[in-house]
């Protein structure tokens, strides 16, 4: 007996059951039910009313849902079915944002609305903020007794909570772990609000004072669940893995120790887990795509891979990395360090002129890297510039830039989508502060090896659909018709009128390159387009226009990579029954669903981390004018980005003039001085508050003090009269 079996007997019943009622009609007995009932109940896949009391929710009339808030901003429940939003109406118990609830639908249409029946699991078990202590006032003197208080007034410890998705502060019980005044703290949460009643926290972690920007960030990933320590059996087995293969390691693999092979990443980077290798042939060529084989070391049940299927990806913070593995397999053992053999995982594609795949092989291999290149290097040696590249491989990188504008042609002529969104990168000092930013530059070298992977993760994808092996696939559905129509009316709105499709999405793009509204027509794009997801269903990606497509190339920092390497090695060493295949692809639904959840909180915390660390740049130069440029309009005044990638907002009370907008939300009009500031437009702009607990930041427009009407008029009048009395 399973969850979905157990399900259909609640459903077919038609009622409520109590827990006697199920054990009769399933045979399990009382302690089997109960623990399989109990998980059923935590996934949302029953409902239990009350104690000892289950029934299926299509029973109930309920819609399982997904509570979804933003600053300022009502609470909506997404349904997991894909179905419209709900209006959540909460009259007692509230819902934040990421709790798993039951809705009941109290109206219908478009705009849909549901009153909240029940939570099921909480979304956030920890909080994170400052702690203020409310110092008491001394007893008053009608609470005396002979000149002694009658009782002392206890100071109130108090949460103050900058996240907007939930209350802005909670009362504090408990041991404060030696927690001062304006420290940074994790809060776990032992009561949630209700109506009219607050919400009770204890402090389960202190990070330091809340003007350290380490602390921030140890309070931003406890906040996501993002946990920076491994547990001491994970660094144990790490640490009995050694630095290099062992000798029996290499037996039975593909020998490719000849073989001209190197890392090309980026000068900063730590963890080098894919290595490429391009032979020219008389009609096409060989590619190569050599991943670390992580999955030889970390395998099913270990203590190294329950650490890496909880945090499910790595995490890159300003300054600060958070890795899967630890440093003993990232760093190290699985690492594809120049002159030292390696165990990897190779896809070796033979590519024909027309740069389709006539043969492809996965093979267990073992490689010893030539160099460790990067990009900036490569980029100056295709530049025709000095560097530091070994001359003996630069023949092989032009063959392969060659290849790779190629495959990148053809991709684009396919429709895939290109938007180029830029990347904030920081400088730090010592202390971890932001001294400069700006955004990262891509150049040949970087699509080069971009183009490799896609190829790799396409052509390992084809392979897993062809032989029906359970997968973790990488999909992205087609947009939503409706937020097409929107992307539509707004290119209306921007005077150049489109026919805005499925299709056409790339024409849309094109139309708008090279203009300063590129990248605002490429975030609606963006906005109107699903997300990008893991699924054990194989349903293709849109954005890339790739029938079949995987991640296979970054098991170190990627568990979806990890879980296809495992399912390429099951299915080398042995054919996969029938009932094993229904088996692992039953299994795979959940932990693609549960990468695609660790994946979600882990951008989460790297955007915030962005937001936090612009906010601090910025506090120290709230004096400069910046160039902006304007990226949309809201009701409290204009979205601007400057060109070091921080974002903020122009309220319009802080603008040189009294502005209207229009109604398609495009452009604003100045009453005095009858300016119109477009989408895409720059204006000067000085920041005026930066806000490090919470990111936000706020800017204004300067305004040019002028000297009073008519002064400059009157003295070159006074100037000319005396002149003329000197003449006569």
């Amino acid at each position: 007996m399973n969850e979905t079996q157990i399900t259909e007997v609640l459903l077919k019943a038609k009622r409520t059951l109590s827990l006697n009622e199920v054990c009769e009609r399933t045979g399990l007995s009382h302690e089997n039910a109960k623990h399989l009932l109990a998980a059923c109940a935590e996934q949302g896949l029953i409902v239990s009313p009350r104690q000892g009391k289950y029934c299926h929710p299509d029973v109930m009339k309920l819609t399982l849902c997904r509570a979804r808030s933003s600053q300022n901003a009502p609470t909506f429940a997404r349904p997991l079915d894909g179905s419209n939003d709900f209006y959540l109406d909460m009259p007692n118990e509230q819902a934040f944002d990421g709790d798993l609830v039951f809705v009941r639908q109290t109206q219908g249409g478009e705009k849909r609305r549901g009153t909240l029946a029940q939570i099921v699991r909480r979304g956030h078990d920890v909080l994170t903020g400052t702690l203020y202590i409310e110092k008491a006032a001394p007893p008053r003197k009608r609470h005396r007794s002979k000149g002694r208080p009658r009782y002392m007034p206890e100071d109130i410890n108090l949460a103050l909570l900058p996240d907007r998705r939930f209350p802005s502060q909670a009362v504090v019980t408990g041991d404060l772990m030696g927690a001062r005044q304006g420290d940074m703290c994790a809060f776990e949460v032992i009561r949630w609000p209700l109506k009219g009643v607050q919400m009770i926290v204890r402090v389960r972690q202190v990070f330091g004072m809340e003007d350290d920007l380490g602390a921030h960030l140890s309070a931003l990933c406890a906040l996501h669940n993002i946990s920076e320590e491994f547990s001491p059996d994970t660094l144990a087995e790490a640490a009995e893995l050694g630095c290099d293969p062992r000798p029996s390691d290499t037996n039975g693999r593909l020998d490719l120790r000849g073989e001209t092979i190197f890392t090309l990443d980026g000068a900063d980077a730590q963890d080098f887990d894919d290595a490429v290798s391009l032979k020219s042939l008389d009609d096409g060529w060989e590619l190569g795509v050599h991943i670390a084989d992580v999955s030889h070391y970390v395998r099913p049940g270990s203590a190294l891979d329950a650490d890496a299927r909880e945090r499910g990806t790595s995490v890159y913070l300003p300054g600060r990395t958070i890795p899967m593995l630890p440093e003993a397999l990232c760093n190290c053992l699985c690492s594809l360090m120049p002159e030292r053999d390696r165990l990897t995982m190779s896809a070796i594609m033979t590519l024909d002129k027309s740069l389709s795949i006539k043969k492809l092989q996965i093979r267990e291999s073992v490689i010893r890297s030539k160099a460790r290149l990067t990009y900036e290097d490569v980029n100056e040696m295709f530049a025709g510039r000095k560097s530091t590249v070994p001359e003996a491989l630069h023949d092989t990188l032009r063959q392969m830039n060659e290849l790779a504008k190629k495959l990148h042609a053809q991709r684009i002529k396919q429709g895939s989508l290109e938007l180029d969104l830029p990347e904030v990168a920081f400088t730090l000092d010592e202390g971890g502060f932001p001294t400069g930013m700006g955004t990262r530059q891509r150049g040949d070298a970087q699509r080069l090896i971009e183009e490799f992977m896609l190829m790799a993760n396409k052509a390992v994808a084809w392979h897993a659909e062809k032989t029906g092996l359970p997968f973790p696939y990488r999909v992205h559905e087609k947009p939503d018709s409706e937020k097409l129509a929107s992307v539509e009316l707004m290119l209306l709105a921007l005077n150049k009128p489109m026919k805005v499709s499925e299709q056409r999405l790339r024409a849309v793009l094109d139309a708008f390159e090279g203009t300063s509204q590129a990248a605002i027509v490429g975030e609606l794009v963006l906005r109107a387009m699903s997300k990008a997801r893991y699924s054990e269903k194989n349903l293709g990606h849109f954005g890339l226009a790739f029938k079949d497509y995987c991640h296979f190339t970054s098991p170190i920092r990627r568990y979806p990579d990890l879980l296809a390497h495992r399912m390429l090695r099951m299915q080398m060493q042995t054919p996969l029954s029938e009932e094993r295949t229904l088996s692992l692809t039953q299994s795979m639904h959940a932990l693609t669903e549960e990468a695609s959840e660790n994946e979600e909180q882990a951008a989460l915390c790297e955007r915030e981390a962005d937001k936090l660390m612009c906010a601090a740049y910025l506090s120290n130069h709230q004096s400069e004018v910046f160039d902006a440029t304007v990226t949309r309009f809201i009701k409290k005044g204009a979205c601007v980005s400057l060109s070091n990638g921080c974002e903020g907002l122009v309220p319009f009370r802080d603008m040189d003039d009294i502005y209207s907008p229009d109604e398609n939300g495009t452009l604003i009009a100045g009453k005095r001085t009858r300016r119109i500031i477009h989408l895409g437009d720059t204006i000067q702009v000085r920041c005026t508050k930066a806000d490090i607990d919470t990111g936000d930041i706020e800017f204004c427009m300067p305004v040019e003090k002028k000297s009073a009407p008519g002064k400059a008029q009157k003295a070159e009048k006074n100037n000319k009269s005396r002149k003329s009395k000197k003449s006569r």
